[in-house]
């Protein structure tokens, strides 16, 4: 049974709504019946820039034990526990620093089925995403999923851009500079988990199912469940809800579908990365990164100063392959910027595992 969205919005940010205006004819006007009623509609932009500057990025020290708490909760059995361990090593090298990033401009909504099917129409687009995975996931408005790293590289530079580095995307979800305290959330530092999309930690005994199937299915996904709390099930429309919008106007940068990034993951974190313009591209068949979380992903998931827990983790939990399809990860592209070399996500006709 579907679930009903909330409609909610934060102070200063409006509804999408027409600006009726009534047009006054003579001195009765519309009393009289002299006037018409007009409605003028103010469609937002579809991208937005994002200035050069300096931000704090990364994690505060204080929150990593609490964050690998949480993933240790969502991963379940106590052999899946100890591959936390990784993604804590990660997150102790991803503390705080300053960086610097060229001004961008970027997609004010993740991209949209619709939006894909217009460049696989085109010929410039795979049509894996759209013949892959479940049908209730490709609603014409709805994000679109099941789109590997590589194709969702080559739709951006259909439309003249990219993806964005981890960096960059973290400044367009974050909007503050080194001399603000760096906030948790895109809307500031208190937790909203009924303002956003997100999921919830799988229940133990369906944790323990999945434990005794998955040596024999390495491609289930070790995160969770879906949650209906936030009044979506699955996926929503871009920019339904409000709360999740970043100070920058863009929408669902909590929650909603993760998003691909350029970077690939390593436990070495921001060791050895530039303050400038920062990229990690690794060894070929190295993990890939998703930022901001999903509807499937537990509600830590989707700070804006981690990245995807799922990457990097061995044995038990397979890491994210950049040519991964899954109903919760699409994307959002970037136009501009510093400019890094994308010509190491190209596609390849690699094998695709499939995330359930």
């Amino acid at each position: 049974m579907a679930a009903t969205h909330h409609s909610r919005y934060p102070p200063g940010v409006r509804a999408l709504a027409p600006l009726v205006v009534v047009l006054l004819a003579g001195a009765g006007g519309a009393a009289a019946g002299g006037g018409r009623v007009v409605r003028v509609d103010h469609p937002e932009p579809d991208r937005v820039r994002v200035a050069a500057g300096s931000f704090a990025m990364g994690v505060p020290p204080d929150d990593i034990d609490v964050l690998v708490e949480e993933c240790q909760l969502t991963v379940g059995s106590d052999e899946n526990v100890d591959n936390c361990r990784l993604w804590f090593q990660a997150l102790e090298r991803r503390t705080h620093r300053e960086v610097w990033v060229d001004s961008f401009w970027i997609d004010t909504s993740e991209v949209t089925t619709a939006q894909y099917r217009r460049c696989a129409r085109d010929g410039g687009c795979s049509v894996g995403p759209l013949v892959s995975g479940d049908t209730r996931h490709l609603g014409d408005a709805l994000p679109i999923v099941n789109v590997t790293r590589g194709e969702a590289q080559t739709y951006c530079a259909w439309r003249g851009g990219r993806l964005p580095t981890e960096a960059e995307w973290e400044r367009a979800a974050r909007g503050n500079d080194p001399k603000t305290p760096p906030q948790t959330w895109p809307w500031g530092d208190a937790p909203r988990p009924r303002d956003f999309n997100h999921g919830k930690i799988r229940e133990q005994v369906i944790r323990q199912l999945a434990d005794v199937g998955r040596p024999a299915s390495p491609n289930v996904r070790g995160s969770g469940d879906p949650d209906d709390s936030d009044g979506w099930l699955f996926a929503a429309p871009p920019g339904r809800m409000r709360w999740s919008d970043s100070p920058h106007g863009l929408h669902d940068m909590a929650g909603n579908v993760a998003e691909w990034v350029l970077d690939d993951f390593d436990e070495l974190g921001f060791l050895e990365l530039s303050p400038v313009n920062p990229l990690r591209i690794g060894p070929p068949g190295s993990p890939a990164m998703t930022r901001g979380g999903s509807w499937r992903d537990p509600p830590f998931a989707a700070r804006v100063d981690v990245p995807s827990y799922q990457s990097g983790f061995q044995n038990f939990i397979r890491p994210l392959d950049p040519d991964t399809r899954s109903v919760s990860i699409g994307f959002r592209c970037i136009y501009g910027g510093g400019s890094p070399d994308s010509s190491t996500h190209a596609p390849t006709p690699a094998r695709t595992p499939v995330l359930r």
